[in-house]
């Protein structure tokens, strides 16, 4: 599992590499604009648009990320990390409405056939974007993967669609040096495309994960690994997950011996959580729920204790027979299994105790609703216990 960091830690990082990111953006946009419109390069322009879109996604991110840092509250008890959804979804709904809108500027360039000659030293400018934006993709993506942010690293992926756009803006600026000057037209109308796919794709990844999409087969398979590894767990079903931001949650329901009592059930639930934690990478935390069978086609009700156990009182009470000093129920499928305990008398047989134990069944069998078993305990009272242990 890789090393956590602490939500203050973590929002600091992204901060500070997005920071890093917006200033780097607001240089690039006026230098790229600068030197499109003074050098006469429309692939320029569209890059520098390209530029804009990555400052203004980058403001988004910062204001993101103020929010996603915060501790959970009680209107927010899963965090707030959904902001980083949101702020992904802007930054991919902009990128697609500016690779659009370039598109359609450098089609109308190309059918119109107005094609301008963009001027030698617009190379240098891109050869700087390339560099700048590439380092810029370098050192975001490393953080996001530190960090786990959605939104940080499709940022950092719209550093490298940058960097990849200047590359192709550098191509285009020098094949209409060569004598092709339709080249920087349809360089602009590559870069366009490229934007827009870019944005597509990070707003329906965004899109997903606001619908709660679950993890993956490998890390579901996974969980279930780590599951069923655990003492007590005897099958598993009804596995559901879900993202929140860099953070997952789980939920599952856990099959047990049916007789366990509830404080055996739920440290089983407790181990099987602090496993998940421990080996699943991402997962903030899982619901357990414990069931004696496998309810994932619906459970059957059945009659309450308060009626069971008036039935069995009455019946008792009618037949003359002694009231249990404990009634434990166990539901199943099948029904109801009635786990009756009883002091040992102080003076008995065991053939008396046998006849007991068969009125007792008698007087339950087919009175008591939902009824499957019914089993009698008798155990020794603490003074019995001492005696028995005298010397």
């Amino acid at each position: 599992m890789t090393g956590t960091i602490s939500r203050v830690e973590r929002g600091k990082q992204n901060m500070r590499v997005t920071l890093m990111g917006a200033g780097t953006n607001v240089v690039l946009f006026f230098v790229k604009l600068a030197g499109g419109v003074l050098g006469h390069s429309s692939a320029l322009v569209a890059d520098a648009v390209h530029s804009l879109s990555d400052l203004l996604s980058d403001l988004g991110l910062v204001l993101a990320m103020r929010f996603s840092s915060q501790p959970p509250d009680q209107e927010h008890p899963y965090g707030h990390e959904r902001f980083e959804t949101l702020a992904a979804l802007a930054t991919g709904t902009l990128l697609a409405v500016n690779g659009a809108a370039i598109g359609y500027e450098a089609v109308q360039r190309l059918i119109i056939g107005h094609y301008g000659m963009p001027a030698i030293w617009t190379l240098y400018i891109a050869v700087f974007a390339i560099i700048a934006k590439e380092t810029l993709y370098q050192v975001t993506i490393r953080v996001a993967r530190r960090t786990r942010s959605a939104a940080l690293r499709a940022n950092a992926w719209d550093h490298r669609s940058d960097a990849i756009s200047s590359v192709i803006v550098f191509i285009g600026i020098g094949g209409s040096l060569l004598g092709a000057p339709y080249l920087d037209s349809v360089v602009a109308l590559i870069v366009a495309l490229m934007v827009l796919r870019i944005g597509l794709v990070t707003g329906w990844e965004a899109v997903q994960e606001l619908a709660d999409r679950g993890l993956n087969d490998e890390a579901l398979a996974h969980i279930r690994e780590v599951i069923l590894g655990c003492e007590g767990v005897r099958d598993l079903h009804m596995l559901k997950t879900r993202k929140i931001g860099h953070q997952a949650l789980a939920e599952v329901h856990l099959q047990v011996i049916p007789t366990l009592s509830v404080s055996e059930g739920h440290q089983i639930a407790e181990r099987v959580r602090m496993a998940l934690l421990r080996q699943v990478d991402d997962l903030a935390d899982a619901t357990i729920h414990i069931d004696s069978e496998d309810d994932e086609e619906g459970g059957v009700l059945m009659p309450p204790r308060s009626d069971i156990e008036a039935a069995v009182r009455q019946r008792l009470q009618v037949e003359g027979l002694p009231a249990a000093e404990q009634m434990t129920l166990h539901y199943l499928k099948g029904g109801v299994i009635i786990c009756l305990r009883y002091a040992l008398p102080s003076s008995t047989t065991f053939a008396s105790l046998r006849e007991t134990e068969t009125r007792i069944r008698e007087a339950l069998q087919g009175r008591v609703p939902g009824l499957q078993k019914v089993d009698v305990v008798w155990c020794l009272t603490d003074a019995q216990a001492v005696s028995s242990l005298a010397p």
